[in-house]
């Protein structure tokens, strides 16, 4: 249902609505652009951005590289560089992982081209037919402290010392799989590899390694996805299956999280990134999850201006923003500017603001309430009932001015003082 108003409400006395509007102007907050929102959405309508399926991002000297189906980005003070098989010798460009080594290298690994090094100026490619890897599909890239690569491929875990390569698969090691997803550096250049079916490889500083599966650790699930490190120097890893695993020891005892003994929403998880001590996890079908000790939070397209629930990547920066990739929308920034529980809790925000007369305002999550709009002496113009709201025209009778824009349903109430130039 449906209902405007546009002239004074005569059921609200003048005091009230004068009252109302004390209260309001006490919570003005000034969002000025688009930096300034919570959560900006970057997609092949509104940017340069190849693609809008992000599988990978890195940090590098202030500026982000993006991973593509289409392509790798490069995104610094707010300006792109794209490079594509069109216009560099980058000749795959399906791109599934990148990492910084120092200010000037980045390492790509493609679906087909195999590894790609570029230093700003110089390309260099490692494939089957001119080194020592055996697939051309890299599904992850890592430096260790002595400044070895390593590589995970369909085909094994590989490691270039810059000189000569080596290797760990089926055949020359009895791997219980060739199927290797991820692989992170330890504290102590320990190295932790996940694998598809072939349980967890723990490398020590000297390369000698373990295999802990469900048979001989009691590992939930012999799948892993991603691993991250705590700031204990405790990995974490996605199980496709388990859900959310932590190794309190060496190789166990796990401490498992899924759908059924915890708040995880869903056990299809893509990615994960610590936040200082907040575990920030990526979804399938969920969109971001937050943990934190006990408690569980979520950002998602229903409370939220997140483009996409399917999130591939996370990259967090050092203010703090959280980078994320999405299958469906691209790339998106989110600012919280304090905690997960204060943005979900302080209710709708308004953007841009000031508005241009006749424009169209957006709201920082999806609304469902009524909206509704006073002047500056408290009549009230405009009264809105909406169903997931994200966006609102002015209607004509908001001309240029001070205005305030409250949103209220059965859960909470919000207030923002919004120009209309």
């Amino acid at each position: 249902m449906t209902e405007n108003l546009t002239q004074r409400d005569s059921s609200k006395p003048m005091n009230s609505a004068r009252a109302v509007l004390k209260i309001i102007c006490c919570f003005l907050i000034s969002m000025t652009d688009l930096e300034s929102q919570v959560i900006t959405n970057y997609n092949t309508e509104n940017s340069e951005i190849p693609f809008n399926t992000v599988r990978c991002i890195e940090l590098q000297n202030n500026g982000l590289w993006i991973g593509t189906d289409a392509g790798l980005a490069r995104f610094i003070n707010n300006q792109w560089e794209i490079f594509d098989s069109n216009n560099s010798p980058l000749y795959s460009d399906d791109i599934r992982a990148l990492k910084a080594d120092g200010d000037s290298i980045i390492w790509i690994g493609t679906v087909n081209g195999g590894l790609f090094s570029y230093d700003g100026s110089n390309w260099e490619n490692f494939n089957v037919s001119n080194s020592g890897l055996l697939d051309n599909l890299i599904r992850d890239i890592n430096i260790d402290q002595l400044s070895n690569i390593w590589i995970s491929t369909t085909e094994g875990l590989f490691m270039y010392d810059r000189t000569n390569w080596e290797h760990w698969n089926m055949q020359d090691n009895n791997l219980l799989t060739n199927n290797i997803t991820s692989v992170q550096i330890g504290t102590h250049n320990e190295k932790y590899v996940g694998t598809i079916n072939g349980g967890i490889i723990y490398f020590d500083s000297l390369n000698q390694y373990n295999e802990y599966t469900i048979i001989n650790s009691d590992l939930p699930d012999n799948s892993v996805v991603a691993i991250e490190i705590d700031g204990n120097g405790q990995p974490w890893f996605l199980s496709p299956a388990a859900g959310l695993v932590y190794d309190t020891d060496v190789g166990g005892p796990w401490n498992n999280f899924n759908n059924l003994n915890s708040g995880l929403p869903s056990n299809a998880l893509n990615c994960l990134q610590f936040m200082g001590d907040e575990l920030v996890i990526g979804s399938e079908v969920s969109g971001l999850i937050f943990k934190d000790g006990e408690s569980w939070q979520y950002l998602n397209t229903l409370n939220s201006e997140l483009p996409d629930d399917y999130v591939l990547s996370i990259k967090i920066d050092e203010l703090q923003n959280i980078w994320v990739g999405t299958f469906n929308a691209g790339l998106c920034k989110i600012n919280l500017q304090n905690s997960i529980e204060e943005y979900l809790n302080k209710g709708v925000l308004c953007y841009p603001n000031p508005i241009e007369t006749n424009g169209k305002v957006h709201f920082t999550k999806s609304f469902s309430g009524v909206i509704r709009i006073y002047n500056n002496i408290g009549e009230l113009l405009f009264l809105n009932h909406v169903l997931n709201c994200k966006s609102l025209a002015l209607p004509e009778n908001i001309i240029r001015g001070s205005y305030v824009i409250t949103f209220s349903n059965d859960l909470s109430q919000s207030t923002q003082s919004i120009i209309v130039k």
